[in-house]
């Protein structure tokens, strides 16, 4: 199911559908239809390019972080309640041992100073990672930032749902959920499903899709960005998945 999964997510995406628009067009002109074909090569070239501007970060991206800002800005971690752990959600830091012994930070390492930040503010007692190499890559860093090894634990889980059929059986009553923010809707549905007697308090980092549209003046909107390309690709994996896990499940 998890490859399966990863699968379907490509042929889903935006590249994913116009890669399969592409060889249909292609396949029309094959079979004498040169009008389908040309009408499927221009919907689905506009297609790519739409997901390619900042004016659908506003559409896509923004909404699934939206809800996590107070009063337009990032909260505080001062205002977040005390819980039992902090669950640090992987997927921020990488290493390759064949070319450094030193871990990397991936574009949303946020969420790795994000937990740090709580866990100095004295919002819980423990830190729990997830992903693979989480040990090897993230506990480097949250040493460095002032939290004990002893008060961090690590789950061998692969994605969202088994991270929180993980983190169901270890008793915790509440905790602190730290992802990136677009990435918290659907880790909070995630935990909802499989984690439902778990209270989960959601304290997001990485404001991608916010800090991007902001910083697109409506004069760049329809212009292409290969970094909009990206967290619009992002996005639309996630809106998916929610969608996909509410109708499915």
């Amino acid at each position: 199911m998890y490859y399966l999964n990863k699968i379907v997510g490509f042929v889903i995406s935006p590249i994913g559908i116009a890669i399969v628009g592409g060889l249909a067009a292609l396949l029309c002109a094959r079979l004498k239809l040169p009008r389908l074909a040309k009408w499927l090569g221009w919907a689905f070239a506009v297609w790519l390019y739409l997901w390619m501007t900042p004016i659908m970060t506003w559409i896509v991206g923004v909404p699934l972080e939206r809800e996590f800002l107070v009063d337009g800005r990032v909260p505080a971690v001062e205002t977040f309640p005390a819980a039992d752990a902090i669950v640090l959600l992987g997927g921020s830091m990488a290493i390759e041992t064949n070319l450094s012994s030193y871990a990397e930070m991936a574009a949303s390492a946020d969420r790795v100073w994000q937990t740090a930040r709580l866990y100095k503010a004295g919002k819980a007692p423990k830190v729990i990672a997830t992903g693979k190499e989480a040990k090897d890559t993230t506990l480097p860093l949250l040493k460095d930032m002032g939290v004990p090894e002893e008060c961090v634990s690590f789950l061998d889980a692969r994605n969202t749902e088994e991270e929180a059929k993980v983190v169901a059986g270890l008793g915790a009553k509440r905790i602190l959920l730290v992802t990136s923010a677009w990435h918290m809707k659907r880790a909070r549905q995630m935990f909802g499903m499989y984690a439902p007697e778990v209270e989960v308090i959601c304290a997001p980092a990485d404001f991608e899709n916010v800090i991007m549209a902001k910083q697109a003046l409506w004069m760049r909107a329809f212009v292409p960005d290969h970094n909009a390309f990206y967290f619009n690709s992002i996005a639309l994996h996630e809106w998916v998945g929610i969608v996909g896990y509410a109708v499915f499940r």
